[in-house]
């Protein structure tokens, strides 16, 4: 055997279902499930939901997101995401691979500003089958140098793809908070292959603590799920806080071309509270949030409207809105042909400065956002990263149900207060692309 991993069963119960005796559950299982939660003495978060589903999914996420990054370490993140399923102290690269591919699951690494999580999926049985390998890759790393250095190519390779759309967004994050929450998604070029073995290891060991850290599943017994997070061997702590302030501020990157994509952002609402973040998500709904029609070009947003008759309509535009635990940011990403830029960026500021919403365009928007939030949670990995992010970032997860009904408490009242608190702060901006005519910060009148 490649691999030296203990063949009892870590999570034996997680599923053995009479079908024949009760009613089928769809195949993506149910959406109005019960979220159950347990804290743990050493601080971790179990959070799970039982929907019925064939396909069960369970998550280790832990708070290291790139946020937590310094200047010495700067794409760690970038790297550890890069590096999952490496081998680990008791299995090698091999067997991680052939042992999941074998019982037909899939485990995936994903990384944000805020948390960096390893999710296991597959039926029932594969799940229990390959939980001891979720556990190696997400706690018992050793990063190899000659395997880091491998994957040096695929780092290269996402660099070179990004869009120029998500370069914009990464941009204003930078512009807003400097450090911290403005540190990029992605290593920078001049640091591919100089981060080290030694180096992930001290910031896995500095940041996968379990009270930085929550265990969540979906379609698993929540009792048994707490045995198997309470066998995971992470050391105790919180580990170092790293707030990020809001500040605001202008990148420019002119690269050239026929098209400019401009983010213009201000201060948003952070997750710890959230009706104000509730208020900022119907706000990013009610300015516009593109088509809601597969291939459609119609956008009823107030947004859409107040552009809609600059320049000639060959543009594209769309609110986005991220909050963070301590912070959030909200805004509009503008793509234009370079010679009526600057027009749709005016016209897109005028609006985030003096906008008024009535409140039709507020119920408007609760309804996209709830049917968004709905729709969104009928996938299975989609709704274990909704109970991710909350149990690691706020130490419990709610229901679907559970956040469309405080969605309904938002008054429009709140939602213009959000929108107020967005003008009346220092704006951010991040251009990319042929800059000719897109204008400067302090030339937004």
């Amino acid at each position: 055997m490649a691999a030296n991993i203990t063949k009892v069963p870590l999570l034996r119960a997680v599923a053995t279902r009479g079908y024949a005796s009760c009613p089928p559950a769809p195949i993506g299982g149910i959406h109005d499930y019960e979220v159950k939660n347990t804290t743990l003495p050493n601080n971790l978060v179990v959070a799970s939901a039982e929907n019925e589903c064939p396909i069960s999914r369970i998550s280790i996420v832990f708070r290291a997101g790139s946020r937590n990054e310094t200047h010495e370490n700067a794409g760690v993140t970038h790297t550890l995401r890069i590096c999952a399923g490496l081998s680990t102290k008791n299995a090698t690269q091999f067997a991680i691979t052939r042992n999941i591919q074998q019982a037909g699951a899939t485990l995936t690494a994903t990384s944000d500003r805020e948390i960096v999580s390893y999710t296991l999926e597959g039926t029932r049985k594969a799940v229990e089958k390959t939980l001891p390998f979720l556990t190696e890759v997400a706690t018992q790393q050793v990063f190899k140098p000659w395997e880091v250095s491998e994957n040096v190519g695929r780092q290269r390779l996402e660099l070179a793809i990004r869009p120029p759309q998500l370069r914009a967004i990464d941009l204003v994050h930078k512009a807003a908070f400097r450090r911290g929450l403005g540190n990029s998604l992605y290593s920078a070029k001049y640091n591919l292959g100089n981060i080290s073995s030694e180096t992930l290891q001290h910031y896995v060991a500095s940041n996968f603590l379990s009270g930085r850290a929550a265990v969540v599943g979906l379609g698993v017994d929540h009792s048994q799920l707490v045995k198997y997070a309470q066998g995971l061997a992470l050391e105790s702590g919180e580990g170092t806080s790293n707030p990020s302030p809001y500040f605001g501020g202008e990148i420019r990157s002119d690269k050239g071309g026929d098209f400019a994509y401009v983010a213009i952002a201000g201060q948003g609402a952070p997750w710890k509270n959230s009706k104000e973040a509730l208020a900022v998500s119907v706000l990013q709904k009610a300015l516009g949030g593109g088509p809601k029609v597969k291939w459609g070009s119609v956008d009823n947003g107030a947004l859409s409207k107040v552009v809609g008759g600059e320049g000639d309509a060959k543009y594209a535009l769309n609110t986005f809105n991220a909050s963070y635990s301590d912070a959030g940011i909200f805004g509009v990403l503008i793509a234009a042909p370079e010679a009526t830029a600057g027009k749709i960026v005016q016209a897109a500021f005028k609006l985030l400065k003096a906008g008024n919403l009535t409140d039709a365009d507020v119920n408007r928007g609760k309804n996209q956002l709830k049917a968004a939030l709905l729709i969104k949670n009928e996938s299975g990995s989609s709704a274990i990263d909704f109970l991710g992010s909350q149990a690691a970032v706020l130490g419990s997860a709610k229901s679907p149900s559970q956040v469309v009904a405080e969605i309904d408490s938002i008054t429009t009242a709140d939602v213009n207060a959000a929108l107020k608190k967005v003008a009346s702060g220092k704006l951010s901006i991040a251009s990319v692309g042929q800059l000719r005519t897109v204008p400067f910060l302090d030339e937004l009148k």
